[in-house]
């Protein structure tokens, strides 16, 4: 355990020193702030302003995650640091647990940075803390969970273009996949099949997605926390287990 703590924590150190990482922030504050030039145009209503800021930290929350995750076991093949790392009593899962815990507690950070901004503008704009979009965000770092996850199992396989384009892929079927499931049913046949199997196998990310709530204040669905935290937990533990398998098998 203390290993997986000390590589996470060189994970989480280096990956708030990048710079891109400040750029991405810095243009995720300038957007949320720019939701107050929309509460200009909608004339104090707040229900843009919401739809605006959430949206904006949770593109720029996926941004982040992209940034950071898309190369991180990659570049370490490719540096030859593992050569090093390995030397050491260090087994690879415990690498692949550092790495993960690491980049999420930075990723994470990000988003609550952004989210601490966002409710300043809210209270700007209204005299009121939004505690919904505080709870949307902690959702939405469950999803990141399971994004980083991917991330990592993508970047120990295929190089960070290929990860990142299957993972936005990936990201958007997940989406996605309760719809189309629903509309499938009234299908039926070969199509519905082929959609109930995309849907158990690909992350319902549905499940994370509480901005429509916090935005028009609707009262959240009965135990959605954890039903969303164990799902969070199961799907990134396989992902993480299939990185250290896929990990286990590469010649370093």
């Amino acid at each position: 355990m203390k290993i997986i703590f000390v590589i996470a924590k060189n994970t989480f150190r280096e990956a708030i020193r990048d710079k891109v990482l400040y750029a991405i922030v810095g243009f995720a504050v300038l957007f949320i702030l720019s939701s107050l030039f929309v509460a200009q145009l909608a004339r104090g209503d707040i229900v843009p302003v919401k739809s605006f800021g959430l949206a904006g930290i949770y593109i720029f929350g996926l941004i982040a995650a992209i940034f950071l995750g898309s190369s991180i076991i990659y570049k370490e093949i490719e540096r030859r640091t593992l050569y090093f790392i390995l030397s050491k009593p260090v087994s690879r899962s415990q690498i692949i647990l550092g790495k993960f815990f690491g980049l999420l507690a930075a990723v994470a950070l990000t988003t609550l940075i952004m989210t601490i901004i966002y409710e300043c503008v809210i209270f700007y704009q209204s005299g009121t803390i939004d505690y919904m979009g505080f709870i949307a965000m902690m959702f939405q770092i469950m999803e990141e969970a399971i994004f980083i996850a991917l991330l990592i199992f993508l970047s120990s396989i295929v190089a960070p273009l290929t990860s990142t384009i299957c993972a936005i892929i990936i990201l958007f079927v997940g989406h996605i996949t309760t719809s189309a499931l629903a509309e499938a049913k009234l299908v039926g046949g070969l199509s519905y099949k082929l959609i109930a199997f995309v849907y158990y196998v690909f992350p319902n990310l549905d499940k994370f997605d509480l901005r429509s709530f916090a935005v028009h204040n609707i009262p959240l669905p009965q135990s959605p926390g954890i039903i969303a935290f164990g799902y969070a937990i199961l799907y990134s533990g396989v992902l993480l287990y299939c990185a250290h398998l896929l990990f286990k098998r590469r010649e370093l």
